[in-house]
Formats: structure tokens, C-alpha cells, sequence
């Protein structure tokens, strides 16, 4: 959507989404987004059938009465909340609608976590499609035809929660059934409860820059930022969301086996051949894609955005090498250390943004992002110790970051000539990292993946297979 939204939304109104969507991460947090973390943790600690309905069937009960009652309050106090956040121009009707959007929201959580722990990974992406057809086509109806402005986004994403987690929550309790276990409650809120506190911090490194910009600058450096940063999103949801999604339901599952060193340490590799891989792609062509998708307003994104995603290839390290703690179940070492990188990040905020802008802040988001991961990694090696293989994945990101300098530093082209030039880079990389740093065994896993290998995934090979 980002060329309607850059062509049918001023910077402002952009800033305006951003805003809100700020927001509505700080009441996520608080309405409990985490309290479900637990559930493939407690599901695969049993084999017993009826207890991991149990757990599945407790974590939507929790998830759906936290919402609820946290969207209920944003509700009544939509008033004051609209003018905390958006100043004396507000429409508390803006709030209303995202509110409603949390509490609906509160249906797809659990049910699709369900999914990714069955392994039903055709019936997720099917579900996910359909609610991202549902949703941009709504996109284009009220924001290009009614032309509804900002409230277009959220009416469409509303809309889209109610069909689908609707219809999702259906199919999970007819599946499940609704049998609520205390013991499991407790279990799930002794698991999540410090993942609470946890996103504080997170949000703090994630989404504070974007207060700072606001009386550091105006609205419409926080718009031109905040399409900067939709870039690190982008490789969040193309990079590491789809491989956590397969890698999160059977890492518990992996931590019994014997060979689990050599399973986690072939993960991290694969992990990273496809996500640093992903953002040098985006870097190269982020300034055409930019040049050609957006309006001239909101161009100087594009300068942001390479050090957004490199501050993004440390936060997924950080999700891998978090196992430790999460294996152990001492879950309240993340928040001090996502605390750990919130201060750094309110100190680097403060120190880079006045005088640089969105780049201060992108530049910032990477210092607190690093300070986190080196605090995640230490604690988590301390505890349940893996034997990463880190040699090819910084060697993989050296020459990523190599390649993405160069082309920053090519004067301007025209665009066919700038696609091929930033082509060349792309495939001297691709052939650096074939050649200079896979090993024969990882080109073969490779090929076998291009190939169709129907066990798409050996990195987890069965047991019992």
C-alpha cells in the first residue's frame, strides 16, 4: 500500500498513522500481547491430548478478557488520549476505531499460534492471504474512492479482524473446545507476565524515535521516517517472520535432542543466508523503489533506510539467540535486557536526533538494538550455551554492507541504468557469498530447496524418520 498511501496521504497524515500506531503498541502491552508467549513452550512440555487443548483454550480466554478490558477503557478515555497524542488538532473518532481494531485483534492471536504449533503451515498463509486481500482491497476503496483520508487504514484493517478472527476463533474451538485449566493459566502467566515489561522496553527502541522527531522537527519528518522504517517491517515479515514461523513451534522440541547443537547452529546459517540476504536486496533498490512508488515529498526516506535494516539483521539475531532463556524459562532476562536497550536508545535519542534527524534516530535505533542483542546473547549463553556459527554470517554481512556502501556512493542515474548497476552489485554479492562463504554441504541444502526437495526444512530432520 505504500504507493496509495504516499500519493493519497500527506506526509502528515502518514505521521498521524505512525502516531497511532505507536499507541496502540503502548495499550497492546498493556492489555497483555505477550501473556500467550508461553503457548509453544507449555505445548510441547506435554504428550498428554486433553492438557494442550487445555493450554490452547486457556491462552484465548486470557488473551480475549485482557483486550476486551483494556478496549473498553481506550474507549471511555478516547478524549483526553486523542489530545495527549495528537495535540489541540485531534479526533478522538481516530482512537475509537483503533481501539476497536486492539479488541478484535485479540481472535487471530492465539488461533493462528495454533496453527504454526500443528505444523499447519498451508492453512496459515492460506488464512493470512485472505485477510490481506480482505484488507487491501478495503485499503484502496476508502482510501483512492471514498478518499476517507486516515481513517481509510483503520476502517479497512477493522473490518478485515472482525471477518477473519471471526471466523478463526470458530474453527479453533470447535477444535479444542473451551475446557479452562487454572494450572495452565498460571503457567502462561508466569511465562508472559515479564514479556510485558519487556515490550516496554522494546517499544522504548522500536517506536520512541518517533515521539523525539516529533517536537525535535514536525509531523512530516515523522511521516518520512516512518516510511523509512517500514522497511525494517518489511524485512521483519518477508525475513524472519515466515522462518520463526516454522523454526518457533519445534525449537522447544529440538532443545530435548542430543544432535541440537548441530541443528541450532545450521539454523542460524540458513536463518541468515535468506535474511541478510533479503535486506542487502532491499538496500539496493530501496531509492528506486522509492523514486518510482512515491511522491517526491517523501523521497528522502530512502536515505534512512539501510541503516534501519541493518539495525534489523541485529534485532533478528537477538529473537535467535534468545533460546537460552526462553528454554530455561527465565524470561525476565529479556526485559532487563530490552531495558538495558531502552535506556541506551532514550540517551542516543536525545543526543542524535535534534541535530540529525530521522538519520540520528535510525542511527540510534542501531546502538540500542546492539546493546540489546550483546545482553540477550551473554545472559542466554551463560545459562543453556549454543555453539552458533557466526564466522560465515559475519563475513555474509561484511560483504552485504560492502556492497550497499557502494551503491550509496554512486552518483545518479537515470533508472534503467541504476537498476542494472544496482543488478551488477546484487549478483557480485550472490556470488560472493556461493562461492567465498558457503560450505559444499550449504550449497547443497540449497539446490535442494530450489529443487522442490519436499523436506524443504533438513535442518530439523525427524527421529523417527
Amino acid at each position: 500500500m505504500l504507493p496509495v498511501y504516499t500519493r493519497y496521504l500527506t506526509p502528515g497524515d502518514y505521521g498521524t498513522l505512525q502516531l497511532i500506531g505507536v499507541t496502540f503498541e503502548v495499550i497492546s502491552i498493556v492489555a497483555g500481547s505477550r501473556l500467550g508467549a508461553g503457548l509453544f513452550r507449555f505445548y510441547h512440555k506435554t504428550e498428554d491430548p486433553q492438557r494442550r487443548r487445555e493450554t490452547v483454550a486457556t491462552a484465548l480466554v486470557l488473551m480475549v478478557a485482557t483486550y476486551a478490558v483494556v478496549t473498553g477503557l481506550t474507549f471511555l478515555f478516547a478524549a483526553p488520549l486523542a489530545r495527549l497524542v495528537f495535540g489541540p488538532q485531534n479526533d478522538p473518532d481516530l482512537i475509537r476505531i483503533a481501539a476497536a481494531i486492539l479488541g478484535f485483534e485479540s481472535l487471530l492471536m492465539v488461533p493462528m499460534a495454533y496453527l504454526q504449533v500443528r505444523e499447519r503451515s498451508g492453512m496459515f498463509v492460506a488464512i493470512n492471504t485472505g485477510k490481506l486481500v480482505i484488507q487491501l482491497s478495503l485499503n484502496i476503496l476508502f482510501v483512492v474512492v471514498m478518499q476517507m483520508g486516515v481513517k481509510g487504514p483503520l476502517y479497512s484493517t477493522l473490518i478485515s479482524y472482525v471477518i477473519v478472527g471471526g471466523v478463526v476463533t470458530f474453527m479453533l474451538l470447535r477444535e479444542v473446545g473451551l475446557s479452562v485449566s487454572r494450572e495452565a493459566a498460571r503457567d502462561l502467566l508466569r511465562f508472559g507476565a515479564p514479556f510485558v515489561a519487556t515490550q516496554v522496553g522494546s517499544f522504548i527502541c522500536t517506536y520512541g524515535d518517533r515521539f523525539f522527531l516529533a517536537r525535535a522537527a514536525s509531523m512530516d519528518t515523522v511521516g518520512i521516517y516512518g516510511l523509512a522504517y517500514q522497511f525494517g517491517f518489511l524485512l521483519h515479515y518477508v525475513g524472519l517472520a515466515p522462518f520463526q514461523g516454522g523454526w518457533d513451534p519445534i525449537r522447544f522440541e529440538i532443545a530435548k535432542r542430543e544432535d541440537r547443537n548441530e541443528l541450532y547452529a545450521r539454523g542460524f546459517v540458513y536463518f541468515n543466508l535468506v535474511y541478510i540476504t533479503t535486506a542487502v536486496g532491499m538496500s539496493l533498490y530501496v531509492h528506486d523503489f522509492i523514486r518510482v512508488m512515491s511522491a517526491p515529498s517523501f523521497r528522502s526516506a530512502a536515505d534512512i533506510v539501510p541503516i534501519i535494516l541493518l539495525a534489523y539483521i541485529v534485532h533478528g539475531w537477538t529473537e535467535q539467540t534468545q533460546l537460552g532463556l526462553m528454554v530455561t524459562e527465565k524470561t525476565e532476562r529479556i526485559t532487563w535486557a530490552n531495558w538495558a536497550g531502552a535506556i541506551v536508545a532514550l540517551v542516543a535519542y536525545a543526543l542524535l536526533i535534534p541535530p540529525f534527524g530521522g538519520l540520528g534516530a535510525a542511527v540510534a535505533t542501531l546502538i540500542a538494538f546492539g546493546a540489546r542483542l550483546w545482553m540477550v546473547y551473554v545472559m542466554s549463553q551463560q545459562l543453556w550455551p549454543v555453539h552458533y556459527r557466526w564466522v560465515p554470517v559475519i563475513k555474509q554481512l561484511a560483504l552485504g554492507v560492502v556492497v550497499v556502501v557502494i551503491a550509496v556512493l554512486l552518483p545518479p542515474y537515470d533508472l534503467a541504468v541504476s537498476l542494472m548497476a544496482r543488478t551488477i552489485l546484487l549478483a557480485v554479492y550472490g556470488a560472493g557469498v556461493w562461492f567465498a562463504i558457503l560450505t559444499d554441504d550449504d550449497r547443497q541444502f540449497v539446490l535442494r530447496m530450489l529443487r522442490g526437495y519436499k523436506n524443504w526444512f533438513p535442518i530439523v530432520p525427524r527421529q523417527n524418520a
